[in-house]
């Protein structure tokens, strides 16, 4: 586990339009759902693409 703080945390919009925080390095990635798990070849597919519109960007830390 890294130190408290550690993670940059990046905002998304989840499916429907509500905001979520996801850490940084799962921000490009999506995860495929039941139907979408396997490609045409049959190989199981682990990450999809996310739309660059959906990623809004690292959030803003709180100044205390």
């Amino acid at each position: 586990m890294g130190k408290t703080g550690s993670v940059e945390w990046v905002q998304i919009r989840g499916r429907k339009g509500q905001m979520r925080l996801v850490p940084k390095g799962d921000s490009q990635g999506n995860n495929p759902g039941p139907a979408q798990r396997y490609d045409s070849k049959g190989f199981v597919r682990r990450v999809l693409s996310r739309t660059k519109k959906n990623v809004l960007g690292v959030k803003a830390r709180s100044k205390k």
